[in-house]
């Protein structure tokens, strides 16, 4: 699934940190869906490489350095409607790693693969969707 563009390696977009295995994550998309999580996995592989291979991802931001749910929730998913969250401890039990990437609160979770399994074996490591209470219109 070649779209012909270089891909753009992960490494340069790297935070210097270690997150606890403790931390909350927060899905970034809704709906949370397996076809959505396979969509978003795409569009990455075919954006960054890591490692020097395509790296197939989801986004979500994380409860760092002064970021908790609510502030998430408020000012950077406030056109979501839904979000599910889990530990990091489950996502690194589970065998996969989370790169923390780009501005803060905002990590990757990569996966081996954009598959409708791999969409789905990590969409099960997260709760039920919950209903954002700061959700509003653009």
């Amino acid at each position: 699934m070649s779209t012909g563009r270089e891909l753009r390696p992960i490494e340069s977009h790297l935070r210097a940190e270690s997150p606890p295995d403790d931390l909350l994550l927060i899905v970034r998309a809704g709906p949370l869906t397996v076809e959505k999580l396979v969509e978003h996995m795409r569009r990455e592989q075919e954006r960054y490489s890591y490692r020097g291979r395509p790296m197939a991802s989801i986004s979500v931001d994380a409860t760092v350095a002064g970021w908790t749910l609510q502030a998430i929730l408020r000012d950077r998913l406030w056109s979501r409607t839904s979000y599910a969250t889990t530990t990091l401890s489950s996502v690194r039990e589970a065998g996969y790693e989370l790169l923390p990437t780009f501005d803060a609160p905002h990590f990757d979770v990569v996966v081996p693969t954009a598959t409708a399994d791999a969409a789905s074996t990590l969409l099960s490591l997260f709760g039920p969707a919950e209903r954002n209470p700061y959700r509003r219109r653009r």
